[in-house]
């Protein structure tokens, strides 16, 4: 049973709600645009992403588990792992295989949207490829390289997912969609990056340069603000390209946030209960703001 609860906790279940978030902004464009689409192909989509985030949530907690590294950083709620490999260290070739299962499941399911999409199947089959290579590289390869390791996130949530999820569903490519994608994709940047602040010193240790290791605090906190006003600027020129009724602008409300986080980014020394709020905030604006987004423009439409 605590192997079981183990394994059940490494996959990060709270965090699948990122996949929600991004998928409902999705369903959003597509009501409000007015395009047809099949239930059961977003059901495959919701398998596949699902499917994908557990996997890279598993074989994160693998892999920094049997470097060590969980057992150095000090966790929090939002960063340094579940915990639950450093307690039950027994489960760890169980979440790797799991973890690989899930890899399976994620290709199974990128193939049968392929057979089933009228969508290009060369494009789709590059950001297949792409999303696969995100999953499996991102804590052995990736996190050793600054600025792969910063934007691979947001490729594959706000790209990967969320674009890609609407290329699927509605065959076409649509620049307003693409556009409308960054909108999860600096969030996602910016959540992985602020969580990157506690852990940055055994990250350093353990072999990663992320950009909060190459740069230090400030300079991530600048770059944090800079995808934050980037993730305003993209959500303005969007709705303004769709012609969307006003309301549809308060789904950029939770965007307040940013400024405080930043605050507290830009002077950070230790992982004060102020900053781990900031952390919750962070956590709250990017899923909010996505699904706020897909849920106003599902009442537009």
């Amino acid at each position: 049973m605590h192997t079981f609860n183990a394994v059940f906790q490494t996959m990060r279940p709270p965090f699948l709600l990122l996949v929600v978030s991004c998928l409902l902004q999705s369903i959003g464009m597509l009501i409000y645009l007015n395009i047809d689409w099949s239930w059961l192909l977003f059901s495959l989509v919701c398998v596949c992403a699902l499917s994908a985030h557990i996997a890279v949530n598993m074989l994160n907690e693998y892999h920094d588990c049997a470097s060590k590294l969980d057992f150095a950083t000090t966790r929090t709620p939002f960063s340094g792992g579940s915990g639950a490999l450093v307690a039950h260290p027994e489960a760890l070739i169980m979440v790797k295989a799991i973890g690989a299962l899930f890899v399976g499941i994620t290709i199974a399911s990128g193939l049968l949207i392929l057979a089933m999409t009228s969508a290009n199947t060369l494009y789709l089959t590059l950001m297949g490829l792409t999303g696969i290579a995100i999953v499996v590289a991102y804590t052995p390869v990736l996190n050793r390289y600054a600025l792969i390791c910063l934007i691979a996130p947001g490729i594959g949530f706000g790209i990967l997912m969320s674009y890609g999820s609407l290329v699927v569903l509605s065959g076409q490519q649509h620049f307003l969609m693409l556009l409308l994608a960054m909108v999860p994709t600096f969030l996602t940047n910016n959540l992985l990056l602020l969580n990157q602040f506690p852990d940055s010193f055994a990250d350093a240790k353990h072999g990663r340069n992320h950009l909060v290791v190459r740069r230090g605090y400030r300079k991530a906190a600048s770059v944090y603000f800079i995808q934050w006003q980037l993730t305003v600027l993209v959500l303005i020129i969007g709705l303004w390209l769709l012609a969307a009724p006003w309301y549809v602008y308060l789904s950029g409300l939770p965007l307040c946030l940013g400024l405080r986080i930043y605050a507290l980014a830009k002077d950070y020394r230790a992982s004060t209960p102020a900053f781990l709020a900031g952390m919750g905030q962070n956590v709250m604006m990017t899923l909010l703001t996505p699904a706020l987004l897909g849920v106003l423009l599902c009442v537009a439409g």
